[in-house]
């Protein structure tokens, strides 16, 4: 091992350690603000608390991000953070917006499309080839652009929805920057290696008050909207990378993986917007049938079982299909990822019909 290696060891080092200090101790902070303004979180028939708790657990996130990236460009500089902090300090503002006074969801979708924009005037946030994913490569502008829209609306709001229980969002979240940061470690690339070894820190910290029973706190819209944005930036930049030689994944599979990574957010927004549609409710409609929600309910877990539960679903269909997406041709990884999501669908849609025939 080179002294460059050493190097890095003890950058990537002082990356977590930092994210988890400043988390830990910044994250007091806001609970007692809030307390003293009063800024709780408005209880709902939909609501697992029954008193109020703290929110804005986003705003430690945004500062810790900001300081990551800002040190991250110092010592590994790619020019990213002119573009990717702008576009994540307006999702950042608009939820805490959202958390402080409420906005409309036409004003929400509006500033997710300038924050959007804004990534996307960076190359290194432009798809250019899809390496074989459904079938294309060298895809027209006019077919990669207005879906690389609305693949990072989309998990936005995703990952916004998911954040109904203690500690799942930010469990996933700690897993999905682990699994990012193997990925960037693979393909050298530091700056986003270090950014996301940082977000485990921060995740790890905040853990130790989003499940607690005395210093609670809640990540909130502005939590949940900035650190989604963050990672289907992240989604956005590897699908844009060549990382053909880098990665032993078949190129085409690469996309399928990311999807199966994510897998719990995706497939609850998709599956739970087709069920309100199906019964003539909007998709945005609030409702009991989210993941977390039905295992709940119809086991009667604790938030930690419910979350624990949840969080070893998603690590074993990442591995899986991490197994499946090596081994197999594109087509028939894409036909597994399917059939799998379907039947999972109609597993949790049994759940909730016992639960409606209990009821």
């Amino acid at each position: 091992m080179g002294v460059v290696d050493l190097y890095k060891i003890l950058v990537f080092t002082i990356f977590f350690w930092g994210g988890f200090v400043l988390t830990y101790y910044l994250t007091p902070v806001v609970i007692q603000v809030v307390k003293v303004k009063r800024l709780f979180e408005k209880l709902s028939e939909r609501s697992s608390h029954t008193v109020h708790v703290p929110s804005f657990g986003g705003v430690v996130f945004y500062v810790v991000f900001i300081i990551a990236i800002s040190i991250a460009e110092q010592f590994f500089v790619t020019g990213r953070a002119v573009y990717l902090v702008p576009a994540a300090t307006i999702m950042f503002v608009v939820g805490l917006k959202d958390d402080l006074t409420g906005i409309s969801p036409f004003n929400k979708i509006i500033a997710q499309i300038i924050a959007t924009t804004l990534l996307f005037l960076s190359t290194d946030f432009q798809i250019q080839n899809l390496h074989g994913f459904l079938g294309l490569y060298h895809a027209s502008p006019l077919l990669v652009v207005p879906l690389s829209y609305a693949v990072v609306i989309f998990f936005i709001n995703a990952f916004n929805l998911i954040d109904g229980i203690d500690g799942l969002a930010a469990s996933l979240g700690a897993f999905y920057f682990s699994v990012f940061g193997f990925v960037f470690f693979y393909l050298q690339d530091w700056t986003f290696l270090s950014v996301s070894i940082c977000m485990v820190g921060m995740f790890t910290a905040f853990l130790r008050y989003n499940l607690s029973t005395d210093k609670k706190i809640f990540m909130g819209d502005t939590g949940s909207l900035f650190i989604g944005f963050i990672l289907v930036a992240f989604v956005i930049h590897l699908m844009a990378a060549d990382f053909k030689e880098q990665l032993s994944l078949k190129s085409a599979n690469f996309g399928l993986f990311l999807i199966a990574l994510l897998f719990i957010p995706v497939l609850d927004s998709i599956r739970v917007f087709i069920a309100r549609s199906a019964e003539g409710r909007s998709p945005f409609s609030p409702d009991r049938n989210h993941i977390h929600h039905i295992l709940m309910d119809r086991f009667e877990l604790t938030h930690r079982q419910t979350t624990l539960r949840i969080l070893l679903i998603n690590i074993l269909v990442s591995l899986l299909f991490w197994a499946v997406c090596y081994y197999l041709p594109h087509l028939w990884a894409l036909l597994c990822l399917l059939v799998f999501s379907i039947l999972f669908s109609l597993y949790l849609r049994n759940l909730r019909q016992q639960l409606r025939v209990n009821d």
